[in-house]
């Protein structure tokens, strides 16, 4: 299977950084996120905190236009694949960053199961973070990536913390979708984010051929003949509802 191997040489070649002194931590998803956000006192809630911010806002910032950036999420039915609920930090944390910008990447494989056509570019899509962080904010552009850090957070700020807020958000946006995540951080070193970046590029396009044939096959079965993803169909209530009857239909075959 491309993908088992491909995350077998990925984690391997993570493990190998780490024997040759990569700086590494290791988080896990906290049993009660609720109660650990209050702790930390950063607001987290879906669709709650739709702020902009600026630059003289910012304390720091993972990433950007200047800096080596990548945000990677794979959703994979594969589920025995992903460990579920680790957060793993390759890099300083963020009370040990001194620079302004620093490189960052994010790689945030999920186990889905049962996955509708049309969410798989939806899953895909971090921005919706931006939302549901107080004090963090999420910038996309083809090639790059970046989060910004206000100066009212960074004290509390760490990447368990955001591991953990990453993880509680996808939950509730996708509550009957999600069955594991899995997260991996790297900051502070542009040549791992570059060889991360390669290695990982045969599973990005192994898990897109595998989802586009799903929908074609989809298409197919519902004769479909429009070029547009489901997404982004005006058709596509109806066609929920024919899948509905079809998947009833062979309940009783």
């Amino acid at each position: 299977m491309q993908i088992k191997s491909t995350l077998e040489r990925l984690r391997n070649f993570l493990d190998s950084q780490i024997q040759n002194g990569v700086k590494v931590k290791v988080y896990t998803r906290k049993d009660d996120q609720l109660n650990y956000f209050r702790e930390i006192n950063i607001g987290v809630k879906y669709e709650e905190f739709k702020e902009i911010i600026l630059q003289e806002e910012t304390k720091l910032e993972l990433g950007g236009v200047d800096q080596k950036s990548f945000s990677l999420v794979y959703p994979i039915e594969e589920l025995d694949l992903v460990n579920n609920g680790k957060i793993l930090l390759i890099g300083p944390e963020i009370k040990e960053i001194s620079n302004k910008t620093v490189d960052f990447g994010l790689f945030l494989l999920i186990g889905v199961d049962n996955l509708p056509e049309n969410s798989f570019d939806e899953l895909k899509n971090l921005n919706f973070i931006s939302n549901g962080i107080e004090g963090f904010m999420i910038r996309t552009i083809p090639r790059r990536f970046w989060c910004r850090l206000t100066k009212s957070i960074i004290s509390k700020f760490s990447f368990e913390f955001l591991g953990n807020a990453i993880m509680f958000l996808y939950q509730q946006k996708f509550k009957d979708i999600i069955k594991s995540m899995e997260i991996i951080f790297i900051n502070s070193n542009p040549e791992l984010i570059d060889s991360f970046i390669d290695m990982s590029s045969s599973i990005r396009l192994d898990i897109e051929q595998k989802w586009r044939k799903k929908v074609k096959e989809w298409k197919r079965r519902v004769d479909c003949d429009y070029d547009w993803d489901c997404n982004e169909c005006p058709y596509y209530d109806i066609c929920e509802d024919v899948k509905e009857v079809l998947g009833k239909r062979e309940g009783l075959d």
